[in-house]
C-alpha cells in the first residue's frame, strides 16, 4: 500500500488531525499562503475526477431536486443566519465583525471541497458539484441584494468579475480533470481512488495549514474570545446542517444527508477575496476559525453521515 493510499484511506482521521498543524506550526502557514489559490484548484480537479461524467449529467437533468438545494443554500439560509444571530446576541457577546461575517457565510455557496469529502464519505458528489457549481454562480446575484436587505451591508461587488472568476476556476479543472481522465481511463481512476482521496487530503492540508496563518496570535492575544468563536462555528454548521437534513428529507435519506454535509460547509472566502474592503479584521479570522468544523467534523460525524444516509 502506498503512501497516498493510506491517506485515502484514513482521510477523515488525517483531515481531522491536520486542522492543528497550521496552529502548531503558525510560520510553516505563514510560509504555505501562497499556496491558497493553487490548491483550491488542486482540490476541485480531484473532485471532478472521483465523480463520473454520467453521474453528473443526471444531477444537472433533476432540477426538481438542484434548484430546491440551491434555494435553500442562498436565500433560506442566510435568513436562518439573520434569526439566529440576533436571538443568541451574536453581536453583543462577539462583536459586530462577526455577526456579520456569520450571515455572509450563511448566504455562501458550499466549499469547492464539499464535492470530494462527500465522495469520501460516500455521499452523493454529483449533487454536491452541480449545487457548489450553480450556487457560486449566482451567488453574486444573490448575496449583495440580501446582504443589504438583512444588515444593510453594502458589498459594493463586481457581478459579472465573480461570476467569471469562478466559472474560469471550474471551466479550468474540468478541462484538467478531462484530460487526466482521457489519459488514466475510466477503470484506472476507479482501482486508484484510494490513492486519488489521499492525494485530495494532503492539499487540504495544506490549504488548511495556509489559511490558519494569524489564528496562533489570536488564540494566545484572547483565548477566551477564540474558544467562544470556536464553538460558534460548530454551533451553526451543525444547525444548518440538520435543518438542511429535516427539510430535504421527503427526497430520501441519501439526499437529505448530503444536502446536510451541503449546508455546513460553505465558502465565504470568494466573498471576503471579491471585497475585502467591505468587513471589519475579526471576518478574516472566522473564516479560519471555520476550517475546525470543515476538517473535523467529518471524522467525528462519519458513523452519523452513515447511519442518515442509509
Amino acid at each position: 500500500m502506498t503512501a497516498l493510499s493510506w491517506m485515502g484511506k484514513h482521510a477523515t482521521a488525517l483531515l481531522a488531525a491536520g486542522v492543528f498543524v497550521g496552529l502548531a506550526l503558525p510560520d510553516l502557514a505563514a510560509l504555505a499562503r501562497p499556496l491558497l489559490v493553487p490548491s483550491i484548484l488542486v482540490m476541485l480537479v480531484f473532485s471532478l475526477l472521483r465523480l463520473k461524467p454520467a453521474a453528473i449529467l443526471a444531477a444537472a437533468k433533476s432540477p426538481g431536486l438542484v434548484l430546491p438545494v440551491v434555494g435553500f443554500v442562498l436565500l433560506v439560509s442566510p435568513a436562518i443566519g439573520q434569526a439566529g444571530v440576533t436571538l443568541f446576541g451574536v453581536e453583543e457577546m462577539f462583536g459586530p465583525g462577526i455577526a456579520v461575517a456569520v450571515v455572509i457565510w450563511t448566504a455562501s455557496p458550499p466549499l469547492v471541497s464539499v464535492t470530494a469529502i462527500a465522495a469520501i464519505l460516500r455521499l452523493d458528489g454529483a449533487l454536491t458539484l452541480i449545487v457548489m457549481t450553480l450556487g457560486g454562480l449566482l451567488m453574486p446575484l444573490t448575496m449583495p441584494p440580501l446582504i443589504l436587505l438583512l444588515i444593510g451591508l453594502d458589498l459594493d461587488i463586481g457581478v459579472a468579475e465573480l461570476m467569471l472568476r469562478l466559472a474560469g476556476l471550474v471551466a479550468l479543472a474540468g478541462v484538467l480533470a478531462a484530460g487526466i481522465r482521457a489519459v488514466a481511463g475510466p477503470s484506472r481512476i476507479e482501482r486508484y481512488s484510494d490513492t486519488l482521496d489521499g492525494a485530495f487530503v494532503l492539499v487540504m492540508l495544506i490549504f488548511a495549514v495556509a489559511v490558519m496563518d494569524g489564528v496562533t496570535e489570536a488564540a494566545i492575544a484572547d483565548p477566551v474570545k477564540l474558544a467562544g468563536m470556536i464553538a460558534l462555528v460548530f454551533a451553526v454548521s451543525l444547525i444548518l446542517q440538520a435543518i438542511g437534513f429535516l427539510l430535504f428529507l421527503p427526497a430520501g435519506r441519501a439526499t437529505a444527508t448530503t444536502v446536510a454535509l451541503i449546508s455546513g460547509n460553505r465558502n465565504m472566502a470568494f466573498v471576503l477575496g471579491a471585497a475585502p474592503a467591505a468587513f471589519h479584521p475579526d471576518a478574516f479570522l472566522y473564516l479560519a476559525i471555520l476550517q475546525f468544523p470543515i476538517y473535523l467534523l467529518p471524522a467525528l460525524l462519519r458513523p452519523v453521515y452513515r447511519r442518515l444516509a442509509s
